[in-house]
């Protein structure tokens, strides 16, 4: 459950409303967790594009203290519609919900409106000139910026020009909805320099909210612990092939994402038996697992910001982190973790793991909280009271 505080001298006494993108089916990750925290310290309503209802699901809240945050009762809750499981028309159905659904209009009801994730188009329907839109920026469109080339390169030649056209009339609209903002707000220096070098819009940084209270220490099992996205920018298949060329070593997996059912097959096919895939557990199972892990690894591919190693490190667990993203701006390499080289390789990953031993990994133990409270959700909330602040007055 969120142990956010709810302010009630906010700036005005603000009527604030969130729009939250998406809750997929298969994450619950550190966007949700922030957007309940800015829900639940503002008194605000939310608002969300699409949701996995079996995830999702009231059903669901009677197990899981995460999912029971968006039923909590005396706070609004509205839902554009139901995702859809097939990914092309998923896309185009988030964008006409959003352009067309009459629930979008009572945004204008507010005295302020926080987007949070790639919401494209809802900027025009929000007419109230008296209503201050404020972007909180996860990242710019990924694949369409500095994913792009990459993603140009594995497809075929004659592929090509017609991608890279599409993808500067997304940035175009992209750019065009973000100007329309009263205030844009970056969640990390690198998502900052992102969308500024690929879109042209500056931004201030605020880190993303952090529960230190929700992670703390409770003991040191014998095992290590990955709970980002089970998907291939978070190097999940790399953490993988690391533990099945280290048997002596142990693993727990705690997330899901599109590698869920690669991930199992590769566990039964290959017999790894120091490996365990738990799935997407509950948020009381998380913090069991992370009370209990000998130190969390998160290496993924130039990460925005980052919540996981922030909570990993607010147990007092170290991080086996890498040399890009948001990584760089909160993990100290040698003091709360140890950071493997960008673009790294398995030899580079196992030295790592081979080096956190439970004794150093123990060592590191209060330099980790101390350093999780700089990204706690105190430090957030002055900062963005701050901010809002100023644009309403």
């Amino acid at each position: 459950m969120s142990n956010i505080i709810p302010n009630t001298s906010k700036p005005k006494n603000l009527k604030v409303a969130i729009l939250h993108a998406f809750l997929k089916s298969d994450c619950k990750g550190g966007g949700e967790r922030l957007v309940f925290d800015i829900r639940n310290y503002y008194n605000a309503d939310l608002f969300v594009g699409a949701i996995g209802l079996n995830t999702w699901g009231k059903e669901n809240a009677k197990r899981d203290s995460f999912v029971k945050e968006i039923w909590k009762p005396g706070f609004k809750f509205e839902y554009l519609h139901e995702d859809s499981n097939f990914p092309v028309w998923r896309k185009i159905k988030r964008q006409l919900f959003f352009l067309f659904s009459p629930k979008i209009k009572e945004l204008n009801d507010y005295d302020v409106v926080i987007f949070s994730g790639n919401i494209g188009l809802v900027a025009d329907r929000i007419t109230n000139p008296k209503t201050k839109k404020v972007m909180y920026c996860h990242t710019p469109p990924r694949p369409f910026t500095d994913q792009l080339e990459s993603n140009l390169a594995s497809k075929p030649f004659w592929v090509r020009p017609f991608m890279n056209l599409f993808a500067k009339m997304v940035i175009w609209q992209y750019r065009k909805d973000t100007m329309k903002m009263d205030l844009v707000i970056t969640n990390s220096k690198n998502t900052q320099k992102r969308l500024l070098d690929h879109v042209g819009i500056d931004s201030k940084v605020i880190f993303p909210a952090v529960n230190t209270q929700k992670f703390q220490y409770i003991s040191q099992n014998n095992y290590y612990l990955s709970y980002s996205r089970v998907e291939p920018l978070k190097r999940l298949p790399l953490i993988l092939e690391a533990f099945a060329q280290m048997p002596e070593k142990k693993l727990i997996i705690a997330s899901g994402g599109p590698l869920a059912t690669w991930v199992k097959d590769q566990i039964k096919t290959r017999d790894l038996r120091n490996i365990t895939y738990e799935g997407l557990v509950t948020d009381e199972r998380l913090g069991e697992l992370v009370g209990n892990c000998i130190a969390g690894i998160v290496i993924p591919v130039n990460e925005d910001a980052g919540m996981t190693q922030c909570e990993i490190m607010a147990a007092g667990k170290p991080v086996i982190g890498v040399q890009e993203g948001g990584l760089i701006e909160t993990v100290i390499d040698l003091e709360t973790g140890l950071m493997i080289p960008a673009n790294p390789n398995i030899e580079d990953l196992k030295n790592a793991i081979t080096k956190m031993t439970p004794e150093l990994a123990l060592s590191m133990r209060q330099a980790s909280a101390k350093r999780a409270q700089k990204f706690d959700s105190s430090v957030f909330f002055t900062k963005l009271d701050k901010l809002l602040g100023e644009i309403v007055n």
